[in-house]
C-alpha cells in the first residue's frame, strides 16, 4: 500500500529536495514523476516496482516528509441519495490509497447539524480529525466561523456561500458547462419544449445548471417559458410530481432536463402511470451519472460527475502545504463533465412525424 508520507518537491538552496527524488529514481530505474506520484499516494505500482523503490530509499538515505494530515472527515448531507454514496465512495477509496483514515459524519442536509459536526472536529475536540473535507447540502459559509485559517478544510461539490468561503480551497463540476451540454443535445434533436426541474434555489449547483440551460435555450434561439422551470428537492418524489405538473401545462413538453439523476428516476417511473413511453413520448437526460441510471428502462442519459478526480484534487489540496494552499485557494477548481447518451433521448415526436 502506498504510504501516507507526502512529497512536496520544495527546493531548497543545496536542491537536495528533488536531487533525492531523482536519485531514488534513478537507483530503482523509473521516472522521477513515478516516485514522486507514488510516495503522494497518487500512484498504485505493482509489488516489485514498489520493492524497488523502497529499496531506492534506503540505498540513498532518502526519507519522504510525512503529512500533517492523517485522519480526515468526510462531512456529507446523506447516504440515501446515491450521488452522496458513489462520492463518499469515490473519497474513501482515494484516501485509503494514500493510507489516510477517513471519519463518515452525516450532516441530515441541516444547518444546525453541519455547524454541530464542523465545531466538533475542530482541532481539541474529541472526534481527533486533523482535516476536513466538506459538502454541504445548505451552502451556508457562517459554520466557518469556527474553523482556524491554519485547519485544513476543503469544500467539496457544492460552494459556499460568504465571504469566509471565498478563503477555502473548492473542488467540483462545472454545473454551468454540463448543463449546457445537457440541453443543447436535446435541442440537436428537435426539442424546443424542454422542461428543466431544478434543484432547490438556495443551492449555488442548481442555480448553475440552471443557468447553463437558460443559455443554451437562448443561443438557440429559443424562448424561455417559466412554466417549464419546476424547483425541487433532488429526490424521486420530485421527479414524479413534477411529470403531473408539467404534463397538465396546455403546451407540454416533448423532452425533460433534470438537475438531478435520482430525479429523472423518479420521473421515469412515473411515466407508465401516465401512458408515457420514454424516449417516444419524452426524453429524458439526468445529471450526475449514478450507476442506478443504467439500472432503468430504459437507460438513463446523464451528465457524468468525476468523482475520482474531485476526490483526487480535494485530497491534494488537503495535502497542500501553506504556500501551494494559499495559491490553490485565489480560484475553484470546476473539472469538465461527460454527457452520456443512453437510450432515454430520441427526436422530438413531432419532427419524427
Amino acid at each position: 500500500m502506498a504510504s501516507r508520507s507526502r512529497v512536496t518537491c520544495r527546493r531548497s538552496a543545496t536542491g537536495r529536495g528533488t536531487m533525492s527524488i531523482s536519485a531514488v529514481a534513478r537507483e530503482a530505474g523509473v521516472s522521477t514523476s513515478t516516485v514522486s506520484r507514488f510516495l503522494k499516494g497518487q500512484l498504485r505500482l505493482s509489488p516489485e516496482t514498489e520493492t524497488r523503490i523502497r529499496t531506492a530509499m534506503g540505498v540513498t538515505g532518502f526519507e519522504a516528509p510525512r503529512s500533517t494530515v492523517q485522519h480526515v472527515a468526510l462531512v456529507i448531507p446523506e447516504l440515501s441519495n446515491p450521488y452522496f454514496a458513489q462520492l463518499t465512495q469515490a473519497i474513501t477509496d482515494a484516501a485509503h490509497h494514500r493510507d489516510l483514515e477517513v471519519s463518515v459524519l452525516v450532516s441530515d442536509g441541516l444547518e444546525s447539524r453541519e455547524q454541530k459536526i464542523v465545531t466538533a472536529c475542530s482541532p481539541g475536540r474529541g472526534l481527533g480529525a486533523d482535516a476536513i473535507l466538506f459538502v454541504s447540502m445548505t451552502g451556508s459559509g457562517a459554520l466557518l466561523a469556527d474553523v482556524p485559517d491554519d485547519f485544513p478544510f476543503v469544500v467539496i461539490d457544492e460552494k459556499l456561500d460568504g465571504p469566509l468561503a471565498a478563503a477555502r480551497p473548492f473542488v467540483g463540476a462545472d454545473n454551468f458547462e454540463g448543463a449546457y451540454q445537457a440541453t443543447t443535445f436535446l435541442l440537436s434533436r428537435g426539442h424546443r419544449r424542454i422542461a428543466h426541474l431544478a434543484g432547490p434555489g438556495r443551492l449555488g449547483s442548481a442555480r448553475d445548471r440552471l443557468r447553463g440551460h437558460l443559455r443554451a435555450l437562448r443561443d438557440a434561439g429559443v424562448d424561455v417559458d417559466p412554466h417549464l422551470v419546476l424547483e425541487g428537492t433532488y429526490s424521486e418524489s420530485f421527479g414524479a410530481s413534477a411529470l403531473s405538473r408539467v404534463l397538465r401545462l396546455e403546451d407540454p413538453p416533448t423532452a425533460v432536463f433534470a438537475a438531478s439523476d435520482i430525479v429523472a428516476v423518479g420521473l421515469a417511473a412515473a411515466a407508465p402511470m401516465h401512458g408515457l413511453r420514454i424516449p417516444e413520448d419524452l426524453s429524458l437526460i439526468g445529471f450526475d451519472g449514478i450507476e442506478q441510471g443504467a439500472w432503468v428502462t430504459p437507460r438513463l442519459s446523464t451528465v457524468v460527475q468525476p468523482l475520482a478526480e474531485i476526490a483526487r484534487q480535494a485530497l491534494d489540496l488537503l495535502a497542500a502545504d501553506a504556500a501551494e494552499a494559499a495559491d490553490a485557494q485565489s480560484t475553484p477548481r470546476l473539472l469538465p463533465m461527460e454527457l452520456k447518451i443512453a437510450e432515454s433521448v430520441g427526436a422530438n415526436p413531432a419532427s419524427r412525424a
